[in-house]
């Protein structure tokens, strides 16, 4: 059979380009990629324990090593071969500045690539494709998140042994009981060790243009190594034919840059909770000056409110080295006045260039210039590779100009519910558009969607604006979403206890259909194989991982011992030893099944693994998955031929611009009792259930479709909202192509050539 010659509908190999914003094969397909971040944990040295639940060597910043992260290699099988029947075969590989580069300025571990290199070459094996993430939260692990080495800070003169003691970061290894927990870690953003970071890299020639640090400006010597680690990983990479490409910089942050005054934070754009120092504040307490600064708490229908003071630094600690001092009271923002009390003396000192007086514009003045210092290097080391970027988190899309552009740039956006992500609750009942309200919708009502349909609406708006947003200023690019996902600890652990994940599953499932409406890719966040029940990610309290291969009960980690090879073997909690709950539908694979051991640890893996169609033989204008029929419908136009044209092929011939290829996995497909029901407007199809793929190769001479033909027809739902046939809008040089799959019981299936050659 023609299908034979073919492979899985999520793997694909050859080259890849951009074209009519979507990504195609070596054929012209239309891909749509799949897949997750890998991992949470990669935040994290495997030795000493990184878990930030351990404090033991935190300090020792330049001794420490990432080998083991993702996962150990003896392991990479097993996850691998997980993700791929799962069909997420696009990874985001996370990679921190700090693995590539701790020891010390322009010394790499070159044992820990050594390690990349065999571990992506066992993902090659299963069809994996990757590109690199550089990944960092506010800034580095040491002010509270993860991303850059400890010795980036001694450039700029800080000491990063004093940022609790000053406030100038909430670091969770030094974090007492009491502290504001999970919800406190993205605060760091707005105070003194993170701000200055980014602002001194992102823009230290403008606002701090004396500081100088071994001959050259800080903001060169951070961004120059920087650069250069991941040039040298590109290099290193560069005969691995899985790695597709390398991101600029997750979640890029302007710092300082753009702030309209150091006396006030935006409560509506920067997260209030705990102690909250303005940034004229922060540099006083950084320079061992107490201040009493407001207290924010939880609040209803806003985040957060003022609820008091704190007097803070009453120990008088300096966050700043030993003959250095703060580099804004270099520069004039503040100093101290002859009654030994700061004063400020520029408070409008960020929100415009020092130099000129003109406005400052982040994404053009500073974040653009060096998206295209990093491309160059980039794609100097690999010309094959593209290169992923995106927006300040929860800000617009933003114009690159001509020059600064390159054919192998690509758009990715990241999306997530910020009321869920703050609040670790989710109810399908009501939901909000937080950044409608950020943006000023005229009342709470207007952002506020009811229901499991409400949800559906309020999620497909959101991403839609964000899609809609990068299509109009970059047409040609390829969209991925690097980052959206569910805290899956939500509702106070409830899925824990009771194996329920029925609001994970409407959650997922809302956010996921709407990525296939706005016929995107996506990669979640994420897959941690080291996830347990107690500690999460192993990272400031987060819990996304779809996969947790054991569930803990106590907490009891060990902060000493353990091997890099082990993982996480000094951080792992007492574990109970029945295998973690997953929810799939009533049709679940018994103990000892070929899928079994994939499935079992899964999360609300009934939205997650999900069909798809990974190779379209045209231009993709509809993608659905109804999650209670199990129905799947696709919908794409070729150009319109002549009817006279010559058909040579034979019944095996093997056109490959005509197959599309969709993932159909077994997951929800091929129970023992249940077959594949499949309608077609033309040509010819084949299901490979082994293969989890449906093969559909359409007729070059079909002129489109008789009324009604091709339409879902177990749903008098669907056909209401379809009855406007997406035909309508195709033009008359193109024909529109339908398939609808679906599962039915095996005494229901139509009898068929296909049901009599299969069974």
């Amino acid at each position: 059979m023609w299908h034979t010659k073919l492979g899985k509908a999520h793997e694909w190999s050859g080259p890849l380009k951009q074209q009519n914003g979507h990504f195609r094969d070596q054929h012209g397909r239309v891909l749509q990629l799949r897949g997750v971040n890998a991992s949470g944990n990669s935040k994290l040295p495997t030795s000493p324990p990184g878990s930030t639940h351990l404090s033991e060597g935190f300090f020792e910043h330049r001794n420490v090593s990432f080998i083991g992260r993702p996962f150990p290699l003896d392991e990479a099988d097993q996850h691998f071969s997980r993700l791929r029947s799962w069909g997420l075969t696009f990874v985001r590989l996370c990679v921190t500045w700090e693995a590539l580069e701790h020891s010390g300025p322009g010394a790499y571990d070159e044992e820990f690539i050594d390690y990349l290199i065999e571990l992506l070459a066992v993902a090659e094996k299963y069809g994996i494709h990757c590109f690199i993430d550089p990944h960092q939260d506010t800034w580095s692990r040491f002010s509270g998140g993860s991303g850059a080495p400890g010795w980036t800070f001694e450039v700029v003169g800080m000491d990063v042994t004093k940022f609790m003691d000053t406030n100038a970061a909430y670091v969770h290894q030094c974090a007492q009981p009491e502290d504001s927990g999970h919800s406190a870690w993205p605060t760091n953003y707005q105070k003194l060790a993170s701000a200055t970071m980014f602002t001194i890299f992102f823009g230290g020639k403008i606002f701090a243009p004396k500081a100088i640090y071994k001959g050259e400006h800080p903001q060169d010597y951070l961004q120059r190594h920087f650069i250069a680690s991941f040039q040298h990983l590109a290099k290193r990479l560069r005969n691995v034919p899985c790695v597709i490409g390398f991101e600029v910089i997750n979640e890029p942050h302007p710092g300082f840059i753009g702030l309209e005054s150091v006396h006030a934070f935006d409560p509506l754009k920067d997260l209030h909770i705990g102690p909250v120092p303005s940034a004229f504040q922060s540099m006083a307490l950084a320079s061992g000056i107490p201040q009493e600064v407001d207290f924010w708490v939880r609040s209803w229908p806003w985040p957060t409110r003022r609820a008091g003071k704190r007097l803070l630094n009453q120990g008088k600690a300096s966050a700043w080295l030993p003959g250095r001092e703060c580099v804004w009271k270099q520069h004039g923002v503040w100093d101290i006045g002859p009654d030994g009390v700061p004063r400020c003396l520029n408070a409008n000192y960020f929100a415009r260039v020092p130099s000129t007086g003109e406005r400052v514009n982040f994404d053009q003045d500073c974040y653009v210039p060096f998206i295209k210092r990093y491309t160059d290097a980039i794609v100097a080391a690999n010309p094959s590779l593209f290169v992923f970027f995106e927006p300040v988190p929860n800000e617009a899309a933003f114009p690159i100009s001509k020059e600064n552009d390159s054919p192998q740039l690509v758009y990715a956006p990241h999306w997530y519910d910020l009321k869920v992500l703050f609040n670790k609750a989710f109810n399908s009942l009501v939901t909000h558009d937080v950044r409608k309200l950020q943006q000023g919708a005229l009342n709470l009502f207007t952002a506020t969607y009811v229901g499991v349909t409400g949800t559906n609406k309020n999620y497909m708006g959101q991403i839609k604006s964000i899609t809609d947003a990068g299509r109009k200023l970059y047409p040609e690019k390829a969209i991925v979403f690097g980052e959206c996902g569910l805290a899956m600890d939500i509702n106070s652990k409830h899925a824990f206890d009771t194996g329920d994940y029925t609001q994970h599953t409407i959650f997922l499932n809302a956010m996921l259909s709407a990525m296939e409406g706005s016929l995107v890719n996506f990669t979640l966040w994420n897959y941690n194989p080291h996830n347990d029940n107690v500690y999460g990610d192993h990272w400031n309290g987060e819990d996304f991982s779809i996969f947790s291969r054991i569930p803990a009960v106590t907490a009891k980690a060990s902060s000493t011992g353990g091997a890099a090879s082990s993982a996480m073997s000094a951080e792992e909690p007492e574990l109970i030893t029945h295998a973690a709950p997953f929810d799939i539908t009533e049709r679940h694979y018994e103990e000892g099944h070929r899928l079994h051991e994939h499935h079992v640890g899964g999360r609300a893996l009934d939205a997650v693994v999900r069909p798809y169609a990974a190779k379209i033989a045209g231009e993709p204008v509809f993608m659905r998955f109804d999650i209670n029929t199990l129905e799947f419908v696709l919908e794409f136009t070729t150009p319109r031929l002549s009817s006279s044209v010559n058909q040579t092929a034979t019944a095996d011939t093997v056109d490959i611009t005509r197959i599309t290829e969709i993932f159909v996995p077994g997951f929800h497909y091929t129970h023992p009792s249940a077959t594949v029901h499949v309608e077609v407007s033309d040509g010819e199809w084949m299901y490979d259930a082994t293969r989890q793929t449906l093969y559909y190769k359409l007729d070059p001479a079909y002129q489109g479709a008789v009324e009604g033909a091709g339409k879902p027809g177990n749903s008098g739902f669907w056909n209401s909202i379809w009855a406007p046939s997406t035909e309508a809008s195709v033009g008359e040089d193109r024909v529109l192509h339908r398939i609808v799959v679906r599962p039915v019981e095996k005494d229901e299936a139509k009898a068929s050539w296909w049901t009599a050659w299969w069974t």
